[in-house]
C-alpha cells in the first residue's frame, strides 16, 4: 500500500512538472507584425509537407516571412529539416548543390497584419556599416504545444537614419526634362515644387 501511495504521489507531481513546463525563451519574447509571406524557388531548396497530399500541393521552394518592428525588419526563413538536408548531401554528386528541405510550419497559414511572438538572437552589426544586415538565430512558441519552440535562422535590418532628401533631389533633376512620363511627372515634381513654399513658410 505503501509503495502504491508513492508511485501515485510522484505520477502527480510528474504530471503537474510537465503542465507547468513553458517555452525556454518566453522572457526574451517581442512582438512584430507579420507584415507578408512568401515562397522563393531558390533552386536549392524544397517545402515538406506534413503529409504526401500537402506535399504535391506545395509549389516547391522556401518560404520566408517578413515581420515588422519599431527598430527594423526581420526576414525569418522556413525551419530547416535537418534529417532529409542531411541525407541530400550525403547523397548529392561531388561538386553539386545538395537540396535544403524545409519544413511547413504555423507561419504559412497566419494572415498578414498579425501580432507574432518571438525571440531572437542576432550578430552584431560591423561598426563602420551599422547598418548592414545581420544574422539571427529565432524562437517561436508553437501554438499547438505549451512547450515547444520552433527554431529557425534568417536576418534582421536596422531602420536607416534619414529624411528622404537624396531621394527628392534625385527627382529634381529630372523635373522638367522630358524624361518622366507625364503622371510621374505630376505626381513627384508638384511634391518638390511645394518644398521650397513651406520651408520659406516656416
Amino acid at each position: 500500500m505503501k509503495n502504491v501511495l508513492i508511485a501515485v504521489t510522484f505520477l502527480a507531481l510528474a504530471g503537474s512538472a510537465l503542465a507547468q513546463k513553458t517555452y525556454n525563451h518566453a522572457s526574451e519574447y517581442q512582438v512584430a507584425v507579420l507584415d507578408e509571406s512568401t515562397r522563393v524557388g531558390t533552386g536549392t531548396d524544397a517545402t515538406l509537407g506534413k503529409t504526401q497530399t500537402d506535399a504535391k500541393l506545395d509549389g516547391g521552394g522556401q518560404a520566408f516571412h517578413f515581420l515588422h518592428t519599431d527598430h527594423g525588419n526581420y526576414r525569418v526563413e522556413a525551419p530547416v529539416n535537418k534529417g532529409m538536408s542531411f541525407v541530400a548531401a550525403m547523397a548529392a554528386p561531388q561538386g553539386t548543390t545538395p537540396v535544403t528541405y524545409h519544413n511547413k510550419w504555423f507561419l504559412d497559414n497566419v494572415p498578414a497584419g498579425t501580432n507574432v511572438l518571438f525571440a531572437a538572437r542576432c550578430g552584431k552589426p560591423n561598426k563602420k556599416h551599422p547598418n548592414d544586415v545581420v544574422r539571427c538565430e529565432f524562437w517561436f512558441p508553437d501554438p499547438d504545444s505549451t512547450s515547444h519552440e520552433y527554431r529557425t535562422l534568417g536576418d534582421f535590418t536596422v531602420y536607416l537614419v534619414g529624411d528622404g532628401s537624396n531621394t527628392q533631389k534625385t527627382a529634381n533633376a529630372l523635373c522638367g526634362t522630358g524624361k518622366l512620363n507625364p503622371e510621374t511627372e505630376k505626381k513627384i515634381c508638384s511634391a518638390a515644387s511645394t518644398a521650397p513654399a513651406e520651408e520659406a513658410a516656416q
